[in-house]
């Protein structure tokens, strides 16, 4: 524990907070922390007036074909200022065409023969973490009804497979709230955390599927369009228990699973991606027990 100086309007008040949480928002003797009254208790956070931005260097040379990802790296992880050094400017295009698109309040505001600056110039500290994370599961929803419907009326995917790039986006953005401010409820940081990653990567099984049965022409049945219809509702029930957990429809959701996946064979293409579907929905549920009380 140490002990921090706090001001609030002419009273001066000495507390002692763990230092662990001192190091972790780099507060120095002397800073201005804020003090919430809520109920009978006292919520402290960063003074956000004072609060540090982040500068970091980065040279992609010799990097390819990981350059998108090490500058996403340093966006998700909460990085406010990069700069992106390289010798070749072949090696930013895709970056500057495809990525950049996906770094919400993000944008190049300098550009060189061999430098570009990126700098977040929104901010991430007012945004309510939860409604996001709503957002991306409405996004999911919508994805996977115009899958059913495309593959119900034999209509073209590509409106699908472009549906991931929305869900991509706000899913780094949450993830980037969370390493920079964690959750509203600290300790449930890990779990919201891991459980945004998963809905990347239900956006990401949806895009590949679309493109299995594009490139490959994979023939779909009544059966499987009934199976992803069960697995869109399967998905609505677990964002149901994260609004308001129950054990109840706890108990529900896991007899759903175990229904959906008596059905799914071990020798079709399609159910290969449907099976993906149903174990990252599981998995987050799993994140979901621990910080819920069953």
């Amino acid at each position: 524990m140490k002990r921090k100086l706090v001001q609030q309007g002419s009273s001066t008040l000495m507390i002692s907070l763990p230092s662990k949480w001192i190091k972790s928002f780099n507060l120095k003797k002397g800073d201005e922390i804020d003090l919430e009254e809520k109920d009978r208790s006292l919520l402290i956070s960063q003074n956000k007036s004072e609060e540090t931005k982040i500068k970091e260097k980065l040279n992609i040379d010799n990097l390819t074909p990981l350059v998108n990802r090490a500058i996403l790296s340093h966006y998700i992880r909460g990085t406010d200022e990069i700069e992106v050094t390289f010798s070749n400017v072949k090696e930013i295009k895709d970056f500057q065409k495809r990525v950049i698109n996906e770094l919400i309040g993000f944008e190049i505001i300098k550009q060189t023969q061999n430098s570009l600056l990126l700098k977040d110039i929104s901010g991430t500290d007012k945004q309510n973490i939860n409604e996001l994370i709503q957002r991306i599961f409405l996004i999911l929803d919508s994805m996977m009804e115009e899958l059913i419907l495309a593959l119900e009326n034999k209509q073209n995917l590509e409106p699908v497979i472009e549906i991931d790039s929305s869900i991509n986006k706000f899913s780094n953005f949450c993830l980037r709230i969370l390493n920079k401010y964690g959750h509203t409820e600290l300790k449930k940081t890990p779990q919201i955390y891991a459980i945004v990653s998963s809905l990347e990567e239900i956006g990401d099984t949806c895009k590949k599927l679309a493109l299995k049965i594009t490139n490959e022409r994979v023939k779909v049945t009544k059966e499987d369009i009934a199976l992803l219809k069960e697995i869109r509702i399967f998905l609505d029930m677990f964002r149901k228990e994260l609004l308001n957990f129950s054990r109840e429809e706890e108990v529900a959701f896991a007899r759903k699973y175990e229904q959906i996946k008596s059905k799914i064979g071990k020798n079709s293409q399609i159910h290969f991606y449907l099976y993906q579907l149903i174990e990252v929905i599981i998995k987050m549920n799993s994140h979901l027990l621990v910080i819920s009380d069953l």
